[in-house]
């Protein structure tokens, strides 16, 4: 473990991040509100932590206002998924001229492709956080950086690491038990959001949206023909996108829908939450 550090921070530190100012907590961003549990399991109150996405609003169409993103022009890391919904952030940090040290955390995975089930339109899927093995290979990451910016603390860091490492493991072992009677099984989701949950645990996963957008009718008739020969009874909906299609697809099936957040702060919740809904 101390190794990948090493040899992460090794890369992390030619990078353009400055240093904080003495006596003050240096601001780590993350693209997403999960990514700030990471940070604070591992760094605790050495920093300031703040989501460029708030809660509850749709990261692929966010955009902050001028006060929000002036807020954040003096980070000091940015904990980045690397979706193209970061650029934006990017291209405001780089016209000020002040570009903090960028952990993207999706780098170096091979990430699953994210195609509709009516469509041909092909597009990464960036949601990897949603597995825990992944979480692992990320929380790695964001230590690194943190012991970038604050090297006095690696000691500190490292341990915090360790513990979130047990943490995920346990966490996998559990959704592992409860999802384990339903391997093979299809779930229906409005936001095609689970792919790498699925395929941990052995699900496959059918969407509602169509290339992001809500379904036409053709679309619906196609979807509900899939489903024909699958023991589908419920529904996945999320706070942050639109679900229109997903209850019209309820109504006409008699389907019951249960909302989950996967963009929520709280990880271990999350998931949980996810797989209960799954599992019921």
């Amino acid at each position: 473990m101390h190794r990948i550090i090493l040899l992460l921070l090794t890369l992390l530190t030619a990078s353009c991040g400055k240093s904080p100012a003495p006596d003050t907590k240096p601001s780590v961003l993350v693209s997403i509100p999960p990514y700030a549990y990471f940070v604070k399991k591992i760094a605790g109150d050495a920093v300031e932590t703040f989501s460029l996405v708030p809660a509850g609003a749709n990261p692929h169409i966010y955009e902050p206002t001028p006060r929000e993103a002036e807020r954040h022009q003096n980070a000091a890391l940015w904990i980045r998924l690397g979706e193209p919904s970061d650029k934006k952030f990017l291209q405001y940090f780089e016209e000020k001229e002040k570009v903090p040290l960028i952990v993207t955390v999706t780098e170096g995975i091979e990430l699953l492709s994210e195609k509709s089930c009516c469509h041909h339109h092909e597009s990464k899927d960036f949601h990897a956080w949603l597995s825990p093995h992944l979480a692992k290979e990320q929380a790695v990451k964001i230590a690194a950086g943190l012991i970038a910016i604050l090297p006095e603390k690696q000691g500190l860091f490292e341990e915090n690491l360790l513990s979130l490492l047990h943490e995920l493991d346990l966490l996998d072992k559990e959704i592992a038990s409860l999802m384990s009677p339903l391997e093979g099984k299809t779930i229906l989701v409005s936001h095609p959001a689970f792919g790498y949950f699925c395929r941990d645990y052995h699900l496959t996963q059918l969407s509602v949206e169509m290339e992001g957008k809500d379904p036409l009718p053709q679309d619906v008739a196609t979807l509900v023909s899939k489903m024909q020969n699958l023991t589908i009874q419920s529904i996945l909906t999320e706070p942050q996108y639109s679900n229109k299609g997903a209850e019209l697809i309820a109504s006409h099936l008699h389907l019951t829908t249960h909302m989950v957040d996967p963009y929520a702060e709280n990880y271990p919740e999350s998931l949980r939450q996810i797989a209960q809904a799954i599992r019921e």
